[in-house]
């Protein structure tokens, strides 16, 4: 397999954009060879348009580089959302791919349709995603980029999300190579934690579709089994989408690597949030140790 390139995503403090160039120099630093740029944590678009202003500082700030990018498009973006507010979505996902194509960036990270577990229309959800995906496939394509869609675990008792192996599916009843998937392994672990289902077989069936890999550690055990009060205390008992550094959890990443299939120019991306930069170079380190197990698909 060719050699995957690892990165690290962006960590901002400021929405306006202005210390963007400041984060990327520190990563730039580390030796990553791509950033992902957290657009749901940025200022640039409002009500499905691209703002100018913000766009050219992110544009200056990526500008000379050698590194590559990847976006991550918002967390609200969702097209299990109700049918009238679906041409608003694709408006904000059409916008974060002109964001996207400004950058050079060739993934649009967003994650799969969410609603209420009490939903009584939830292959109705299916189908309509399936459509907005095929139609965001086009615009994509139009701009060299992939949209990644990502796997996540429910949050509370009233939601529900796609099983890994259900966004597997989905991918593959789309068939266009420019919908594949963003495999976030924790959450897949997180989100057999809360099902009970086999968590190595749902994230080993969404690995030969994905083309971008999001790296952190975690237990596998959601966050609200009980209260823990600090992001602290939540790590002391293991709970919740914890983000830590490679190693520090309990998903068998190495067995991953060994035993799945992942797609042919797959990128891996850690996501590690400021509180554990200290250990940034490690969890790279430990990343590209992974990076060299895996297997590509034939």
């Amino acid at each position: 397999m060719t050699e995957i390139p690892v990165g690290m995503s962006a960590d901002v403090a400021r929405s306006d954009v202005t210390d963007l160039a400041a984060e990327l120099d520190r990563l730039e630093r580390l030796d990553v060879d791509i950033v992902e740029i957290p657009l749901l944590s940025l200022d640039m678009i409002a009500h499905g348009r691209v703002l100018p202003g913000p766009l050219a500082r992110l544009v200056e700030a990526c500008a000379g580089r050698g590194i590559g990018y990847s976006v991550h498009a918002a967390i609200g973006l969702n097209f299990f959302s109700a049918p009238e507010h679906l041409p608003l979505h694709f408006d904000v996902l059409r916008a974060s791919l002109d964001v996207a194509a400004r950058i050079g960036a060739r993934h649009l990270v967003m994650h799969t349709g969410f609603c209420s577990a009490r939903a009584g229309d939830i292959e109705e959800r299916f189908a309509r995603q399936r459509e907005w995906l095929a139609r965001g496939a086009v615009e994509a394509a139009a701009r060299d980029c992939v949209l990644c869609v990502e796997n996540v675990p429910p949050t509370g008792g009233d939601m529900y999300t796609a099983a890994p192996s259900r966004l597997a599916r989905e991918i593959a009843a789309i068939g266009d190579a420019h919908v594949r998937a963003t495999l976030d392994v924790s959450h897949g672990y997180l989100y057999a934690g809360a099902t009970g289902a086999d968590a190595f077989a749902e994230v080993a069936a969404v690995a030969p579709h994905a083309r971008h890999v999001h790296l952190h550690d975690s237990f596998g055990r959601p966050g609200d089994l009980f209260f823990a009060y600090t992001d602290a205390e939540k790590m002391h008992f293991g709970l919740g989408d914890l983000h830590l550094p490679l190693g520090w959890g309990a998903i068998p990443f190495e067995r991953l690597m060994r035993e799945a299939t992942f797609d042919t120019g797959v990128v891996f991306m850690i996501e590690l949030p400021e509180r554990f930069a200290c250990e940034a170079a490690a969890t790279l380190a430990e990343a590209r140790r992974l990076a060299a197990l895996a297997r590509a698909a034939s």
